[in-house]
């Protein structure tokens, strides 16, 4: 056990008590990697969340629970991205120093039982910063849905094939940044990172400054489930 990482899987949490809380929970404590905790970030609330969390925080001693407000007001993007960026920089201050590893997993989506193996596996093949490939089905039509996070060679992707020059179907290929459910080094981010702007681009182009590579996995599916989304997209 000794030689395996250790991964502190990251979500964020926001008025989420009436959104399938439970199921949400459930799925992300159902990941079958040993040395794995949960690190979860309530933030900006003023539901039931946090309390909803907490019994399933004092059910489960590898859950870490934490509230912290920004006190960025707005709902126009650049105060939601400010949000997210002050946010993402809270979870890189609590990691510890003997996670080896962070995998940010937003909240909503829905990953494979397996996906920190996988994410290891291609750390241990020199992939160290690897993302999944995030899905949306709408219209009875499949496509891929992070087009503001994921970027290569200067451009953002697309959400039907081609995609992007850069993309492969059934093997990784390299970008400029990803987004969504994504694994790096612990120690490029821990403690925080100086003048984050842009929430996990931002945390890309630090790591792209470390001199770090960043890949996507294709075949690693991360759905976000319909049903969360407004109604109008149901």
């Amino acid at each position: 056990m000794a030689d395996v990482p250790r991964v502190v899987m990251c979500s964020m949490w926001r008025n989420d008590a009436a959104r399938n809380l439970d199921e949400r929970v459930k799925h992300l404590l159902s990941k079958s990697y040993p040395r794995l905790r949960w690190l979860w970030l309530v933030g900006d609330s003023d539901d039931a969340t946090i309390m909803r969390l907490l019994s399933y925080a004092a059910r489960e001693p590898r859950v870490t629970l934490a509230q912290y407000d920004t006190g960025i007001a707005g709902t126009d993007f650049a105060s939601r991205l400010a949000r997210l960026s002050a946010m993402t920089n809270e979870w890189f201050r609590r990691v510890r120093v003997d996670d080896d590893f962070v995998l940010t997993h937003e909240s909503d989506l829905l990953s494979p039982a397996d996906v920190v193996e996988r994410m290891v596996a291609h750390a241990a093949a020199g992939r160290e910063c690897v993302a999944g490939w995030p899905v949306i089905a709408l219209s009875k039509r499949e496509q891929f849905y992070d087009l503001w996070a994921f970027r290569a060679k200067g451009w953002h992707f697309e959400a039907f094939p081609p995609h992007h020059p850069v993309y492969r179907p059934n093997e990784p290929f390299e970008v400029d940044s990803f987004g969504s459910v994504c694994l790096f080094p612990a120690g490029s981010v821990r403690g925080g990172i100086i003048g984050l702007r842009e929430a996990v681009v931002g945390v890309c182009e630090h790591l792209r400054r470390q001199g770090l590579r960043l890949w996507v996995d294709p075949t690693l599916r991360i759905e976000q489930p319909v049903g969360l989304w407004e109604p109008w997209v149901a």
